[in-house]
């Protein structure tokens, strides 16, 4: 084989190419770049590098990286592509090491290098240029130039991983006085959230769904921290361009298309109701609007308590509307309340058992419950709210019946659903027993014998414990004689039973 520096005489426009190629990629700004190119430099200068062999036929070059291992590299400098045995994608930094080795014997690798890292005090230079949102904007949108690769939507734990580093290359231009940097960290968020939105959105139906949908709800949580602290923050009148800016960003990123309002949606809310507080100002936002969405309207009327109709819904808007009133709810608009549930009730079990997870259901239903409370209800409608919850309104539909004083309906639901002691209990056996124990008497008998059945002694107990709140319910009802008849008859048809005998008469049962 010819010698490396004739090697790269002779293949000096395919060298270059290759270091053109690179300095497009990659950018100083991004931590893992600069990093990359770093260590790439240091195998380099520290003779990390040994070229093996070049094929003339397929003009490959094959190599050798020694780093933590030795790993081996192929160069095609027929079609610029570089092939490495470690486990990274794309560029890393054996790769890197190989041109590099290759470019100095043709060029000055640090003064490559200098002019690299140049871009980065370039990027620099516009922070310390008069400040503006434009040039924020531009600055936080730079990070994200380069396009998002496709197999982030599969994987949720590359789209994290790209997301966190993006991000925290735009957070590292945050401005260093004090009272700008909560502002730029809610630039920062909220544009890296616009840019991966798409991405987002398509993850949210593969493989890995939750992982995305639970990412968004951590996003949607920084956001409210941020926005609250600047709520609180003194404003300057340098500042006010940055917050007229931000609405309007904010207002464009609603009004996009693409299938997705609802989160969408979600967002805007965010900073409706924690940053922009201004009446005058949200009366302004609805103007703005040249074709509002229904729920956009029906949020700021519950917001400048105006009068909120709601006209037919579609069922896959139920949850932004449960969440409007939630909204109504703690802004005490009772007309609001009233009109958006009577709207979502035909809805409630289609989005229930269609629009949710499973783990997210009890947690509905109790919202539910609680909003629907708060409205006049005919026992009609309750009834036929209790039907659409299934069997995830129990714990509700029990406190309706108790409140109403139904305590046969409530033992009967109970009986019907089987539901076990300590269920029954939550859903408010002992305020049955204490207004009307003879219904709990039955459900106490078919707990006890659940026990019994399972003959041992430690079940046994479990059944006296249980026959000993029976006897109590007896003893308030006036049904003793009951009480000694049946547990005479326990007692007779179970003689056999010495350790069930036992803990009958430790039980002073009788």
């Amino acid at each position: 084989m010819a010698t490396v520096q004739s090697l790269a005489q002779r293949f000096d426009d395919t060298i270059h190419n290759y270091m053109a190629a690179i300095d497009k990629s990659l950018h100083p700004t991004r931590e893992m770049d600069e990093e990359m190119v770093r260590k790439a430099v240091f195998l380099v200068r520290h003779d990390g590098v040994q070229i093996l062999s070049f094929n003339e036929e397929r003009l490959l070059l094959e190599a050798v990286v020694k780093d933590a291992h030795a790993v081996k590299v192929i160069l095609n400098f027929d079609n610029l592509t570089a092939i490495c045995a470690c486990p990274q994608d794309d560029m890393c930094r054996h790769r890197l090491a190989v041109i590099f080795a290759l470019y100095q014997k043709i060029g000055s690798l640090s003064e490559w290098v200098a002019s690299w890292r140049s871009r980065q005090n370039e990027q620099l230079s516009l922070v310390s240029d008069k400040r503006s949102p434009q040039q924020w904007t531009a600055l936080i949108r730079s990070v994200w130039r380069d396009p998002i690769p496709d197999y982030t939507t599969r994987n949720y734990f590359y789209f994290e991983q790209m997301y966190e580093g993006r991000l925290k290359n735009a957070l590292s231009y945050v401005p260093l006085e004090r009272e700008w940097k909560v502002l730029y960290r809610t630039f920062a968020h909220f544009l890296s959230l616009s840019e991966v939105w798409d991405t987002y959105i398509s993850g949210t139906k593969e493989v890995h769904h939750s992982f995305f949908k639970t990412w968004f709800d951590d996003e949607l949580h920084e956001l409210q921290e941020l926005l609250a602290q600047l709520r609180l923050q003194h404003r300057t009148f340098e500042s006010d361009a940055f917050f007229d800016f931000l609405r309007k960003l904010v207002r464009s990123f609603a009004e996009a298309n693409g299938g997705s309002f609802s989160q969408r949606f979600a967002v805007y809310q965010l900073f409706w109701t924690n940053l922009f507080t201004n009446h005058k100002l949200r009366i302004d936002e609805v103007a703005a609007f040249s074709k509002p969405d229904e729920r956009i309207q029906a949020f700021f009327a519950i917001l400048l308590k105006d009068k909120v109709a709601v006209s037919k819904i579609a069922p896959d808007e139920t949850n932004d509307w449960v969440q409007l009133a939630v909204l109504a709810e703690s802004e005490d608009h009772s007309q609001a309340l009233s009109a958006i549930l009577m709207a979502v009730k035909p809805y409630v079990r289609t989005f229930l058992f269609e629009g949710l997870y499973t783990q997210y259901r009890q947690q509905y239903v109790r919202t539910l419950s609680r909003l629907f409370s708060l409205i006049e209800l005919s026992e009609a409608d309750w009834e036929d709210l209790f039907k659409q919850f299934g069997h995830y309104g129990l714990p509700a539909y029990s406190t309706y019946l108790i409140e109403k004083q139904l305590y046969k309906q409530w033992a009967e639901l109970h009986h019907m659903h089987n539901s076990p002691l300590y269920f029954a209990e939550e859903c408010g056996l002992k305020e049955v027993q204490h207004a009307a124990p003879e219904f709990a008497l039955p459900l106490y008998h078919r707990y006890a014998f659940a026990h019994l059945e399972e003959r041992n002694r430690t079940s046994y107990k479990q059944a006296v414990r249980i026959w000993k709140k029976m006897k109590a319910a007896c003893k308030k009802s006036g049904q003793m004689d009951f009480w000694t008849a049946y547990m005479t008859e326990i007692q007779t048809q179970n003689k056999r039973l010495r350790a069930l005998q036992e803990e009958i008469e430790k039980g002073n049962l009788l």
